[in-house]
């Protein structure tokens, strides 16, 4: 039997068989020769085709390939089934319809398909599997390439006999890729990804919110980002076909990366004790991401994020901000606040004389808060927090006190006056003489003398202060006197003229009635006071036509007397040490002498004399303190 009878017909040959061809009818196969059998061995060989076995007619182009899966679908169908293929019908169907992955190629000896559709006989179709073409020449043919369920199908129709066969088979590339917010780490500065891929080689590129792009690793991996916005996941699985395709799978995600910040900031930073301060929070959620939550200091802050904050105590705060999102991000952010303790300070007395003691006293306060270190000028305050102070100079003195702990400091200050202890009082006096009487003691008790009419002189008094209320005072004056004498002794009238000197000294206490700094200073107080006076010579002279021819010498020893003293002092100007002076004395004396003896015609013994002085001294100079 010629190899060209059967041309177009399906010959089989078992390799195995070695000794013997056997006929298989079914299909149409003969036997091939041996070397045929050595290419296809372990599978039925094909050496004839487009015979009676033929599933259709030629099917030399397009429309008669199209045509064919059109006019034998059913039939088609069929034997899908029957072959066990894997693969949706209607993905094959649809290929060749749409002209999609059909190609010309040319089968060449040795090539293998799975199975392969024939008729037996002519008549009835069936399916025969692992097939091998053993013929001597390639065969042209359409391929149709196609996915179906997950699978790449390599099909062929040799274009002389429309006998469809499956050529290759193989999984498709099958890629996953999980992108969940959920893998955000803003500490890190990264989000993770899970990628897999199945029959394939991986391949991840990760698309920056620049546009550029980056590899990433496959399956698990953190991809560190820099910059907030979108970026694309890209993962890849690809493979080569068994007829050289590139198959691939490929699936995107974006995912919005951003990450919470916060700012807070307090107006004022630092306070007093007491004060508030308003925190102004501004939270933001980040690309992409919304706020779920704003807490200060743990506790809940709304919209407009602001906060007047006061403490108990002087301290430094630090307040913290949390910002959460709905991406399950957060951040934190703080602030310092300083809160500064007060201090207020007094002087008792506040204002003393050179060489007095003050005491200063300062009250620290910090409510609850941190301990607190005190200075008054500079040097170190414990508690009580009192110091007494002295100044050896009059004038002004400020002294300052600071309190400060970790929240500030504050310092307050008090201004307490020293003045002069010393004051002279350089003064003109006057003696109004109707309060100076000298009397006659003698026979006739109408005889009286009228002494010191205008007395003026001069005195210089100081006081030394003792304390602000006490001042202790002394001096001394002098005044001219001018006697006017009118007499009757032995029933003579007679007229005499002279002048007496009168010397005071005296001591004494001054109490000042008015407030230190007060702008008059004036004062009482009881004075001890000795009293001189100097004897006159009085030489009558005759009146009414009568002589009188006398001498009288009186002689007052002195005397000391108690008396009274009242002041004031007036500075020209605020804190001047120099000022108006006046002031007055009183005293109640009483001194009695003889006289010495009348020299007359009638011989008459002399008469005593009583002076009897209670004036008032009136003075009138300036202060000089010093």
């Amino acid at each position: 039997m010629s190899h060209r009878r059967w041309l177009a017909e399906y010959t089989a040959v078992r390799t195995s068989a070695r000794t013997t061809s056997v006929l298989f009818l079914l299909a149409g196969l003969i036997l091939a020769a041996p070397a045929a059998a050595q290419l296809c061995e372990g599978a039925s060989s094909i050496t004839r085709l487009g015979g009676a076995n033929r599933f259709s007619a030629p099917v030399e182009d397009q429309d008669s390939l199209q045509a064919l899966f059109v006019d034998h679908r059913e039939e088609i169908l069929a034997l899908l089934e029957q072959a066990n293929w894997s693969g949706a019908p209607d993905d094959l169907f649809a290929a060749v319809a749409a002209w999609r992955g059909v190609t010309s190629t040319t089968f060449d000896p040795g090539q293998r398909v799975q199975w392969m559709f024939f008729r037996e006989g002519g008549q009835t179709p069936t399916v025969s599997p692992n097939l091998c073409w053993a013929g001597d020449e390639a065969f042209a043919a359409w391929e149709v390439r196609f996915n179906s369920n997950g699978r790449w199908y390599s099909m062929i129709v040799p274009e002389s006999c429309g006998n469809l066969a499956l050529l290759g088979e193989q999984p498709l590339p099958k890629v996953t890729l999980d992108l969940d917010i959920g893998g955000l780490s803003c500490s890190d500065r990264t989000f993770d990804f899970q990628s897999s891929c199945a029959d394939g080689e991986s391949a991840v590129a990760v698309r920056m919110p620049d546009g550029s792009e980056r590899s990433a690793a496959s399956g698990g991996a953190s991809f560190p980002f820099t910059a907030e916005g979108d970026y694309t996941v890209t993962a890849t699985c690809s493979a080569m076909s068994s007829r050289g395709d590139r198959l691939e799978d490929s699936v995107s995600r974006t995912i919005a990366v951003g990450c919470p910040s916060c700012s807070v900031t307090a107006a004022p930073a630092e306070v007093d004790l007491g004060e508030s301060s308003t925190l102004t929070v501004a939270p933001n959620a980040g690309h992409g991401a919304e706020l779920s939550r704003v807490l200060l200091d743990g506790r809940p802050l709304e919209s407009p994020y602001t906060r007047e904050m006061t403490h108990d105590g002087a301290d430094a705060f630090t307040h913290t901000v949390t910002v959460e999102t709905n991406t399950g991000q957060s951040a934190q952010c703080s602030t310092g606040m300083k809160v500064a303790p007060t201090v207020t300070m007094s002087i008792e007395p506040d204002r003393v004389l050179v060489r007095q003691t003050a005491v200063v006293t300062v009250a620290p306060e910090n409510g609850s808060g941190a301990p607190v270190t005190v200075t008054l000028d500079g040097q170190p305050l414990d508690q009580p927090y009192q110091r007494e102070v002295v100044h050896a100079t009059d004038g002004e003195f400020t002294h300052t006190a600071i309190v400060e702990n970790a929240g500030g400091s504050n310092e307050a200050s008090a201004t307490m006056k020293v003045d002069r202890r010393w004051t002279l009082m350089p003064t003109l006096s006057s003696l109004s003489g109707d309060d100076v009487h000298i009397s006659v003691l003698g026979p006739d008790t109408r005889d009286r003398l009228k002494a010191c009419v205008d007395g003026v002189g001069v005195g210089l008094a100081a006081e030394y202060r003792l304390s602000y209320p006490v001042g202790f005072m002394f001096g001394a004056n002098t005044i001219n006197c001018e006697v006017d004498w009118w007499l009757h002794p032995g029933g003579r009238t007679g007229y005499a003229g002279a002048d007496i000197e009168m010397k005071k000294f005296f001591v004494g206490l001054n109490f000042h009635l008015t407030r230190p700094g007060s702008r008059v200073d004036w004062w009482l107080g009881p004075v001890i006071a000795q009293l001189d006076y100097s004897s006159p010579s009085l030489v009558p002279t005759g009146m009414d036509g009568a002589s009188v021819d006398a001498v009288y010498r009186p002689e007052w020893p002195g005397e000391t007397v108690l008396g009274a003293n009242m002041g004031l002092k007036i500075p020209f100007k605020t804190d001047c040490p120099v000022g108006l002076y006046l002031g007055a004395f009183w005293f109640d004396s009483s001194m009695k002498a003889k006289s010495s003896e009348i020299r007359g015609d009638d011989g008459a013994l002399a008469p005593a004399f009583e002076l009897r002085k209670t004036p008032v001294y009136v003075h009138a100079g300036i202060s000089i303190e010093f």
